[in-house]
């Protein structure tokens, strides 16, 4: 089955994001990040759009026709997303938007992740900031199509990609892909299993 991906316009943001928090409502970072069911539902789409706006604005965001899924990218030499970019890119405002609670648990676990990701995926590379598919389209083939155009221009001028994932059953989505599992990780405050990816030319 074809899909046509696109890059991402500014007017499908709302629809791409209530597309990955309905991929993520069991994500166990997601889940830890809200707790509860309820907040994670309601909370979650503005937790995507937030992350949607920083990739539009400093990355490439990769979607599908009906929006059912999306990926933001970091291109080679800009994957730090540094404060100033965070609050340009509107990742400044999710304390207001997710509450205090849940901001800190979602940034101490990519505090956590980002020595790893500094000493494991090479100086230029391409970051895999979030990637999600709508649960009604998931084995349909979205989610290795949404990668395929990134992957085809790290191929290009053999530049690795990098990507982090706290879902197990990703693990063999990314390896089929032929990324290698570089660690698998604990995070100590929230218990979360993490596991980093790296995929070489």
């Amino acid at each position: 089955m074809s899909h046509v991906i696109q890059l991402m316009q500014e007017s499908s943001i709302s629809t791409a994001s209530e597309s990955l928090a309905d991929a993520f409502m069991k994500d166990p970072l997601q889940t830890y990040v809200f707790p509860n069911e309820a907040e994670r539902k309601r909370k979650s789409p503005e937790h995507f759009a937030a992350i949607l706006q920083y990739g539009l604005m400093f990355g490439e965001v990769y979607t599908t026709g009906n929006s059912k899924g999306a990926v933001v990218w970091l291109r080679p030499g800009e994957t730090d997303v540094t404060p100033e970019k965070a609050e340009k890119g509107g990742l400044g405002k999710l304390p207001e938007v997710l509450g205090e609670a849940p901001t800190n648990r979602f940034f101490s676990v990519l505090d956590f992740l980002e020595p790893y990701h500094k000493n494991d995926a090479g100086e230029s590379h391409w970051y895999t900031m979030v990637i999600g598919v709508a649960t009604s389209d998931h084995g349909t083939g979205v989610g290795s199509a949404l990668m395929k155009p990134v992957i085809d221009k790290a191929r290009s001028t053999q530049t690795p990609i990098y990507l982090e994932t706290a879902e197990a059953s990703n693990v063999s989505f990314y390896t089929k892909l032929g990324f290698r599992v570089i660690r698998e990780l604990a995070e100590p405050e929230s218990g979360l299993k993490l596991w980093t990816f790296r995929l070489d030319f």
